[in-house]
């Protein structure tokens, strides 16, 4: 009875730091601009916030829109889980996609993308 008491303690203790591992992983949780939106005016950065703060030795910001690959400036640290990566090139009326990738506390490498539309109206 000990030993059973003594094994379903240990596989508890399992289960919870496996647990605690996932939750450690940088999630992203908010995008400028955001996913799925249209904007009617250029943006000028991508903007990203994870649920902690990114390694940005690993992360990696890289857009793409109708015409292909749109210059970005270096990714950088805008406050605690907040990266943001300065758009250089030109940026056109279509389909925009931004393809991430960074690493949180536990240094586990996350990859993602998000797609917006541009769709400035010529006045």
């Amino acid at each position: 009875m000990t030993r059973r008491i003594l094994v379903g303690g240990i596989m508890l203790l399992a289960l919870v730091s496996a647990g605690a591992l996932v939750r450690a992983h940088a999630a992203l949780q908010k995008t400028e601009p955001a996913a799925n939106a249209t904007v009617t005016k250029a943006p000028t950065s991508v903007q990203l916030w994870f649920s902690e703060a990114p390694d940005l030795k690993v992360t990696k910001v890289d857009l793409t829109g109708p015409a292909g690959k749109v210059e970005l400036g270096p990714a950088h640290s805008m406050g605690k889980g907040n990266v943001m990566a300065p758009i250089v090139g030109k940026i056109a009326d279509g389909k925009h996609t931004v393809n991430w990738q960074t690493a949180g506390d536990d240094g586990h490498v996350e990859k993602g993308s998000f797609a917006f539309t541009v769709s400035i109206k010529a006045e």
